[in-house]
C-alpha cells in the first residue's frame, strides 16, 4: 500500500517535488519521546544534543544539557514513561510525562528529520523548556 511518506519520497527521486526532509509519519513523536525517556534516564547529554534541531543545538552545547537534565531531575524526579500523545499533529503533541514523583504535561515538537525543536516539562508548580531563546 502506498502511503503519503512514499508518494512524496518517489515524486522527490523524479524531480517532481522538492526533497527537503522526510515526512512525518504518525509514530514518529512517539518514537522521539521513547528515545528521550532513554536519554533523559540515562542523563546522556551529548545524546539529546544529538537529538535536538539545529537552531537548538547552538543554543544548547552538551554542558547546558547536562544541566538541564540535573535540573529537571531535581524537580521532577526520574521520567519512567510518556503516554500517547494525547492532542496536537504530526510534528507537536502533548503528552503525559510520568514521573517518580508523579505526572506532569509535557509538550514535544519535532521537525522533519525527527530532531527536538521544542520540549517542555510543565506541573502546576514548575516549568522547565528546552526552547529557542528569544
Amino acid at each position: 500500500m502506498i502511503n503519503r511518506r512514499h508518494l512524496l519520497l518517489g515524486l522527490a527521486g523524479l524531480g517532481i517535488a522538492p526533497a527537503q526532509g522526510q515526512a512525518l509519519e504518525r509514530t514518529s513523536l512517539l518514537a522521539v519521546a521513547a528515545r528521550l525517556v532513554a536519554i533523559y534516564r540515562a542523563e546522556d547529554a551529548d545524546a539529546l544534543h544529538r537529538a535536538l534541531a539545529p537552531g537548538l543545538q547552538a543554543d544548547f552545547p552538551p554542558a547546558a544539557l547536562a544541566a538541564w537534565l540535573k535540573e529537571a531531575r531535581d524537580t521532577f524526579g526520574m521520567l519512567q514513561r510518556t503516554s500517547l500523545p494525547t492532542y496536537g499533529s504530526r510534528a507537536h503533541s502533548i503528552f503525559v510525562a510520568y514521573f517518580d514523583r508523579g505526572p506532569s504535561d509535557m509538550f514535544l515538537q519535532i521537525d522533519e528529520q525527527e530532531r527536538v525543536v521544542f520540549w517542555t516539562f510543565k506541573t502546576p508548580s514548575s516549568v522547565l523548556s528546552l526552547r529557542r531563546r528569544a
